[in-house]
């Protein structure tokens, strides 16, 4: 048996589905380690400013606005440098405000007092007077750039203050502001504070950040409460004019700070909007919100992110196996926006950023990947069972038509016009088994039922026929069953053969066919004129089947041709193509006929008195024959005006 017949469907699938399923693990472990490798490294490798991009867009549209009543912000803004003149301004004015603030929970001034005025000496014993007496007033340090000291207020306001921190606030490399550090240590090892949990302090407030794993000098990320201007603000001038009521402050943390469109205390935030900045109180403002409410935006650690960062990719890659690439693809923009939704809903309601940058690449990249290597695993095993095939049948190697142009690159439309020239030649060779089970069953059987029928009717007396007849019958039927295995064998040669590629004059090949029929049309008084032709008309092929199937239409011709007719054979040439042309003057074909003249077993006008003997083979190996040069077979003909048929072979170039 040959090993074809023991390659099943079974095989096939089941060795597919475990390629498949080795890609689909390998392309699903690669994906997530690819995924946690960009989150891990984002930083190191510029993903940080996606990610901070995203952050930014998830803020804007997921803070809603708080209300802030226990802070104030006591502004010095345009407004008041135009009543009160030159900033800076006098201490002593300072220490009027703070008068007015007596009722406050705790004063921050965001203001620097680490240089004396020489022109008024006396004013920072007064506002060291006016800062002892409210007894709760937080003054500023500032930390130098590398962080390794602070620069403290002059000696007296130092003395007086009830609690002193950094208002040092740290952008990210985009210069946007979106976080706060709450404590730094100093290069002589001394810790100091934020400004925020001194005013905390101020008041005996607990001063933990209530965000367990960023406490210390980690950078908390801030909630802002909303869009600048959302926190109630003052201007300077009116409340130092009494203008704003003692009581509006009663009870409440106070920041005074500069909101001057000239002062330069103004940093971009996640919440800025067309080049907007918010001043660096409010900023303060934001920070104080968030510790007094012990609300922080927290974010895991790198490796926490990494691994959350795969859970996109892992669920779209456990179902892309099982889905369409159209489905696949919905599939992929679907998760896409679940990442987008879910930041979205954590940030929202439970206050949680996990950078999306690596997960989005991620989920990106798995549906090209899955197609890439799915589709290159089905293909490979594709084209592993067709060189297979090809080995177990030689037709299937040729299964592109010499006349097909055949593409040897491994693109995928070359290598699926393989596959389907492939397909096409199996179901051709299903066809050609079904045809032989036909021939074996019907064609075969007829003549051999009749022989035994003979038999079986000599045995009895009264219908035994004379020995003579008996003979002439079982030779008639001998010889068409010899007729009928010889036509068939001569056509499954020319569909499946290898095919000899020679040169070949076409002229004398047409001659010498007709040669082998001379007797044969002089019996009938039948004339076989060949026209004025070439000296050579070079073709390419196997002599074998092209003289075969040439002969076939000789024989045709004189089996239908009338006797003392004429039949007439020309060569002539048509641009790349050799055209041999042979015509008779017999009865014609109609065009119904045509429809099935090329079809194996099927004999036009069979049943016809007078028909000539025949087994519906021989037109058939003459399309064949012609398919497989690169040629074609054509017939010109109408019933009662002769037949023409045209032979068409390619020219050796």
């Amino acid at each position: 048996m040959p090993r074809s017949a023991g390659r099943t469907d079974a095989n096939f699938w089941g060795g597919l589905e475990r390629r498949i399923r080795a890609e689909w693990l390998l392309a699903t472990l690669a994906m997530m380690l690819f995924t946690m490798a960009l989150s891990y490294f984002s930083d190191s490798i510029g993903f940080s400013r996606l990610n901070h991009a995203f952050y930014d867009k998830t803020l804007a549209a997921a803070v809603h606005a708080v209300d802030s009543k226990d802070i104030v912000i006591v502004a010095i803004d345009d407004g008041s440098i135009d009543q009160i003149g030159y900033w800076p301004w006098r201490r002593s004015v300072h220490a009027q405000l703070l008068a007015r603030l007596g009722q406050a929970r705790a004063v921050g001034l965001d203001l620097v007092f680490s240089e004396v005025n020489p022109a008024y000496p006396q004013d920072d014993e007064q506002l060291a007077q006016a800062v002892r007496h409210h007894g709760k007033v937080v003054l500023p340090l500032v930390l130098d750039e590398a962080g390794g000291s602070a620069l403290a207020p002059l000696a007296p306001l130092a003395g007086a203050a009830r609690q002193m921190g950094y208002i040092n606030i740290y952008p990210d490399e985009d210069g946007v502001i979106r976080s706060l550090t709450l404590e730094r240590t100093l290069a002589s090892g001394e810790k100091v504070e934020h400004f925020v949990i001194a005013l905390m302090r101020a008041t005996h407030e607990p001063a933990q950040p209530a965000a367990p794993r960023q406490a210390g000098s980690a950078p908390l990320l801030l909630p802002y409460a909303g869009t600048p201007g959302h926190f109630t603000i003052y201007p300077y001038a009116q409340v130092l004019n009494g203008q704003i009521p003692e009581s509006d402050f009663k009870g409440k943390y106070v920041l005074v700070g500069s909101w001057g469109s000239g002062l330069g205390d103004a940093f971009p935030t996640p919440l800025s909007r067309q080049g907007e900045s918010m001043s660096g109180v409010e900023i303060l403002a934001n920070g104080l919100q968030s510790a007094l409410r012990r609300h922080w935006i927290s974010s895991p650690g790198r490796w926490q992110t990494a691994l959350l960062s795969t859970l996109p990719v892992l669920l779209i890659c456990l179902v892309l196996r099982r889905l369409s690439p159209r489905r696949s693809f919905l599939l992929a923009m679907a998760v896409l926006f679940l990442v987008f939704a879910a930041s979205w809903l954590l940030m929202r309601y439970a206050s949680v950023w996990i950078p999306v940058t690596a997960s989005l690449v991620g989920t990106l990249l798995a549906y090209p990947v899955w197609s890439w290597r799915s589709q290159e695993a089905a293909l490979q095993h594709i084209d592993r069972e067709l060189q297979a095939l090809s080995a177990e049948q030689p037709a299937v190697g040729n299964a592109l038509s010499p006349g097909e142009p055949s593409r040897r690159d491994g693109s995928l439309s070359a290598r699926v016009t393989h596959l389907h020239s492939a397909i096409a030649q199996l179901r051709h060779a299903q066809r050609k088994r079904e045809e032989t089970l036909q021939f074996l069953s019907h064609d075969m059987r007829a003549p051999q039922n009749s022989i035994l029928a003979l038999t079986q009717l000599q045995d009895q007396a009264e219908s035994a026929m004379p020995q003579a007849e008996l003979l002439r019958r079982i030779d008639r039927y001998a010889h068409k069953t010899l007729g009928l295995v010889d036509g068939f064998v001569q056509l499954a040669r020319a569909e499946a053969a290898g095919l000899r590629n020679e040169a070949l004059d076409l002229v004398e090949l047409v001659e010498l066919g007709c040669d082998d029929f001379w007797a044969q049309a002089r019996q009938r008084h039948i004339r076989i004129v060949i026209a004025e032709h070439p000296d050579a008309a070079w073709i390419r092929g196997d002599e074998a089947l092209l003289r075969r199937a040439w002969c076939n239409l000789v024989d045709n011709a004189i089996k239908y041709s009338p006797d003392h007719s004429e039949i007439h054979c020309r060569i002539v040439r048509d641009r790349n193509d050799w055209l041999a042309i042979i015509r008779d003057q017999g009865r014609g074909i109609s065009a119904a006929q045509q429809a099935t003249l090329f079809t194996p077993f099927i004999r036009a006008n069979e049943d016809k008195p007078g028909n000539p003997s025949g087994v519906g083979l021989g037109l058939a190996l003459v399309m064949a024959v012609a398919t497989r040069h690169g040629g074609s077979i054509q017939v010109n003909s109408g019933l009662d005006r002769g037949t023409e048929f045209v032979l068409r072979l390619p020219a050796r170039q």
